[in-house]
């Protein structure tokens, strides 16, 4: 259930991330698209955005770079460090103060790095002083 209202939490931030975003970025010209919004707990209908080509264009263009930045592969080894600071910087913002191994391995796809290349980046992080210890193995303290 907690996962599902996190879900739900993340959900309702990108429908009023994209309702902002088509608002101010007002552009010229007729509806090409509509974004129909669901929000949870019954994914019910919430609202509709209306966007016109440029902006259309624009947000293809987002996903696509997106997309292809976290490719597994392509990333940078700092490219990828990056990420994971952000990663870890999301959750301290959650109120998470602890992180396991399984929650950093889970994010491979988007960190765009192999498991094995995260776990040894684990051990950089520790020696960094980013992740603390504890005294069950994969779980770590976020600094």
């Amino acid at each position: 259930m907690k996962e599902a209202e996190e879900g739900g939490a993340k959900a309702r931030v990108l429908a009023a991330a994209l309702r902002n975003w088509a608002a101010i970025d007002a552009s010229p010209g007729p509806t090409v698209a509509r974004i129909v919004t669901r929000e949870p707990p019954n994914w019910g209908y919430a609202s509709t955005t209306e966007i016109t080509n440029s902006q259309f264009q624009r947000l293809l263009q987002f996903f696509h770079d997106d997309l292809a930045e976290h490719r597994p592969g392509h990333s940078t080894p700092e490219r990828a460090a990056a990420v994971i600071d952000a990663l870890l910087t999301e959750l301290a913002a959650a109120g998470r103060y602890f992180v396991t191994t399984a929650d950093l391995t889970e994010a491979a796809p988007r960190i765009g790095r192999s498991r094995t290349w995260i776990a040894t980046h684990i051990s950089h992080l520790i020696d960094a002083g980013q992740l603390i210890e504890t005294r069950r193995a994969g779980r770590f303290r976020i600094a």
